[in-house]
């Protein structure tokens, strides 16, 4: 018997090195309600404004949003009044999930 025995490890201890950085922004579809939907204009251009461009050189290109600019993404709602900024919320996490669709369509095709 090897020292490696398959049966024997417990895949669910295992630590990995791989930690999420961020992104490249995109076209995509972004599903909204529409008092949100009024409020996605503001936030992609922030993201843009928050962006990165070229951030891992000119062969890989693009505006990169990294993990520091998607917090300050998600802080957007603050600058916003208190009746509007739910809506503003909604539709940052709405652009974030229709920015990563791609990522997380390739993740669950994995499993």
């Amino acid at each position: 018997m090897s020292d490696l025995d398959p049966k024997a490890l417990d895949l669910t201890r295992i630590e990995s090195d791989v930690a999420f950085l961020g992104f490249a922004l995109s076209d995509c579809t972004v599903e909204l309600d529409p008092q949100s939907a009024k409020y996605l204009r503001p936030v992609n251009r922030t993201a843009l404004e928050l962006a990165t461009h070229n951030r891992f050189g000119l062969e890989i290109g693009g505006f990169w949003l990294m993990h520091e600019q998607i917090a300050k993404l998600r802080n957007l709602p603050a600058y916003y009044p208190s009746k509007e900024a739910p809506f503003v919320a909604r539709a940052v996490e709405g652009f974030l999930r229709a920015q990563l669709h791609e990522f997380y369509s390739l993740v669950s095709q994995e499993r």
